[in-house]
């Protein structure tokens, strides 16, 4: 049920013009963890489709609230801007941040910023809901 208020509060998030949104005052650029890179695989592996992980900018918003982003009703934990291209993410997710963050990536990956059902439910629902680890994910250096 949680996980599906934050589904929604998300959809509330992408949404698609043609200019940047404006990043939050407080957000900062960062680099993703590996463990990004391999969820981003996950989503390409369900959707059927390539995405270049490399291309998109990865910033947060250091807070433990959803924030608001100009444009959206909602307050959200993260979102993909099309235009810019970068994905923007609360820094503080709660207990679950994997489906959060493999949502945004699914939309990179399609480059649409509407849900189409076929995607973040039929091929990928499971996925995006997924556990936090990747199947038979070993974090670098851990051996």
């Amino acid at each position: 049920m949680r996980l599906r208020l934050l589904t929604l509060i998300l959809v509330a998030g992408c949404a698609e013009s043609l200019e940047p949104v404006p990043l939050p005052p407080n957000a900062f650029e960062f680099t993703p963890e590996p463990v990004y890179r391999a969820w981003w695989a996950q989503m390409e592996q369900c959707s059927g489709k390539k995405g270049d992980f490399d291309a998109v900018r990865w910033y947060a918003v250091p807070d433990e609230n959803p924030f608001r982003v100009p444009g959206h009703d909602q307050p959200v934990y993260g979102y993909w801007d099309a235009a810019a291209n970068h994905i923007v993410l609360l820094q503080y997710l709660p207990n679950r941040r994997a489906p959060i963050i493999r949502h945004e990536q699914l939309h990179a990956i399609l480059r649409r910023t509407d849900h189409p059902r076929e995607f973040f439910i039929t091929r990928c629902g499971d996925v995006i809901d997924g556990p936090e680890s990747p199947p038979g994910w070993v974090p670098p250096g851990s051996l």
